[in-house]
């Protein structure tokens, strides 16, 4: 039995690529900073209905007399 190792390699026969951004991540700083734009718009509509509801119904407890 004869051994032959002039071929054997640690590395594989294949060229070398850089590997290539996926497509599929190609939007995501888009969706990303639309979801931070709504987000931040849609909770500071309900901090602004909330605030207008707390003023409210503060206020409803108190008479105002305008001097004459």
């Amino acid at each position: 039995m004869s051994n032959n190792f002039e071929n054997l390699r640690a590395e594989r026969d294949i060229e070398h690529y850089r590997a290539k951004p996926s497509p599929n991540y190609a939007g995501l700083w888009k969706q990303i900073a639309l979801g931070i734009v709504v987000g931040y718009t849609v909770l500071s509509l309900l901090g602004f209905v909330a605030t207008m509801l707390w003023l409210k119904l503060a206020a409803s407890g108190l008479q105002l007399q305008v001097p004459s």
